[in-house]
């Protein structure tokens, strides 16, 4: 489905990522795993259209939309969830979502997604009426979640998903990203937190200083010594050791 073929891009003439290849499948979950700085969030913008590459081709279902503008892209079927979640915090919840649904203009089935996003997240619809900024940041990430969700994307990604949640709302959105990935949507997720991205994706890529330097799928990555050792720290060390014992 994504496609990324020698991608260069970066801000002003400053490259933040090089010759990046990556292939997301349709249907599958795949992580993007490295350290902070390391051009993650930038690839995402890029396949946005929200930075723009120097070189390279980024392809969705076989079209080329390098130089696509960011609505475009979207209504190609691609949707963002933004580090840090990014909600509007002057508007409503309701109205958040209304905004994620901007791109279907008149769809009479709005509000039937709309329910869906509730049915999903129902502290959102306890909460409805309220602004987006009174809200606590897993309702926060939720809600920029569903916000995606209402431009009903087939391919949605996730940058940082966890990033400053308490550790039972982080499994709270990594049990929902599995659900929406089981349910066909097709996802790229950024997370610090490997141990977790590793734990819902199918495939993962590992990326250092703007370049892919590898990639196998999320089973071997766990295992592969150079993750456990760069991203999984101690426990994973352990639990390594434990399971060839």
């Amino acid at each position: 489905m994504l496609e990324l073929i020698k991608v260069t891009s970066g801000y002003g003439t400053v490259a933040a990522v090089e010759g990046v290849d990556m292939r997301v499948p349709k249907g599958a979950c795949v992580c993007l795993i490295g350290a902070n700085g390391a051009g993650k969030t930038t690839t995402l913008l890029t396949i946005c259209g929200l930075v723009r590459a120097f070189s390279g081709t980024v392809r969705i279902d076989g079209k080329d939309l390098t130089a696509s503008p960011a609505d475009k892209i979207v209504r190609a079927g691609v949707s963002l969830v933004p580090e840090g979640r990014r909600v509007v915090a002057n508007m409503s919840v309701e109205d958040n979502l209304r905004v994620g649904a901007y791109v279907r203009g008149n769809d009479p089935q709005v509000p039937q997604d709309m329910e869906r996003i509730y049915a999903r997240f129902p502290r959102l619809r306890e909460r409805r009426l309220q602004y987006a900024g009174s809200l606590s940041g897993g309702e926060q990430q939720m809600l920029a979640m569903g916000r995606a969700l209402m431009a009903r994307p087939r391919l949605l990604l996730l940058d940082e998903p966890s990033m400053g949640l308490a550790p039972h709302v982080v499994n709270d959105i990594f049990a929902t990203i599995r659900d929406i990935n089981a349910q066909g949507t097709t996802v790229l997720l950024v997370e610090q937190n490997a141990r977790k991205a590793l734990s819902v994706s199918d495939y993962g890529y590992v990326m250092e200083h703007g370049r892919i330097v590898f990639g196998d799928t999320s089973e071997a990555l766990g295992k592969d010594p150079r993750v456990v050792a760069a991203y999984l720290g101690m426990r994973a060390t352990a639990d390594t050791a434990a399971a060839g014992a």
